[in-house]
């Protein structure tokens, strides 16, 4: 019932809203990672793990880049209106963005093309995307190797926390040699987007066992996995750090639990984490 309600007050909202001012900082991220590190590039195969309403990481980054996408998910979350009002917005902008002329110039083609579309499969005839549909969420049904570079925006702090070895493990998995993981993680507690009177991280006041009998929940689920567990899991599954990039909140007033004194202020106060772990470019023997 909630993904219900909540997809249709969602829809309504993104086919005729405002695009959040932040989805035109993922495509500049995506497009400095390419100056930087020359990837994303043309001929590449992109998985986007998690792709919710949107898709958006996988479709502005083919705006930019002739690349191959995978869209894996575990729930049918697809808007295809809000995807295109999105869309036509970002058309007005595209000159603003950190971008060649040329780029900009395929990306307004491009988005031309994909606000003529009707559904989803024309979208992905046009595009030659791929949408794959899991409830499990399990990884192992792509064979190893198979992408270049997986990506994801929001998704792994839902995974159940005693899932994220594995998952991550997944991701490397997928990775080709030499390939990329691009991941931004908001480790925030998601009660502040509906109760701005709370703190960005009100989940450190409550010791886990708290935690579990009076606020966990299935229908928005959190794993407030911290920074130096991720940090962990991605370098035990043999993805090198690439780049780090922490987002700071302030915690001032917050009473935070005993359950959390391992942590220093720095990872305490982190409420977003932006990855990027590269795949060693030889195979273990």
């Amino acid at each position: 019932m909630y993904r219900r309600l909540g997809n249709t007050w969602g829809s309504r909202k993104r086919s005729t809203g405002r695009m959040p001012s932040y989805y035109p900082a993922r495509i500049n991220r995506m497009l400095r990672i390419a100056r930087t590190y020359g990837f994303p590039k043309d001929g590449d195969k992109l998985i986007e793990l998690g792709t919710g309403w949107l898709h958006w990481e996988a479709i502005t980054t083919r705006l930019f880049f002739d690349v191959r996408c995978t869209l894996f998910d575990v729930w049918d979350n697809r808007q295809i209106d809000g995807l295109k009002n999105y869309l036509g917005q970002l058309d007005c902008l595209i000159d603003q963005l950190d971008a060649s002329q040329a780029q900009r110039t395929r990306a307004r083609q491009l988005i031309s093309k994909i606000n003529a579309v009707h559904d989803y499969a024309e979208l992905y005839a046009l595009l030659s995307f791929e949408y794959v549909l899991d409830p499990s969420g399990d990884l192992a049904k792509f064979p190893p190797g198979s992408f270049d570079i997986a990506v994801s925006a929001g998704v792994l702090e839902h995974v159940y926390a005693e899932d994220t070895a594995a998952y991550v493990d997944g991701i490397a998995a997928l990775l080709k040699p030499g390939g990329y993981s691009i991941h931004s993680i908001n480790i925030r507690d998601h009660l502040y987007a509906y109760d701005r009177s709370v703190s960005r991280k009100q989940y450190l006041r409550y010791p886990p066992r708290i935690w579990r009998l009076c606020f966990e929940n299935d229908v928005q689920y959190i794993n407030r996995i911290q920074r130096p567990e991720w940090r962990a899991l991605f370098e035990k599954a043999g993805l090198g750090l690439v780049e780090e990039e922490v987002e700071l909140e302030d915690l001032s007033g917050l009473k935070i639990a005993a359950s959390y004194s391992q942590y220093d202020q720095t990872d305490l106060s982190c409420g977003g984490l932006k990855l990027v772990h590269r795949k060693s470019s030889r195979e273990k023997g």
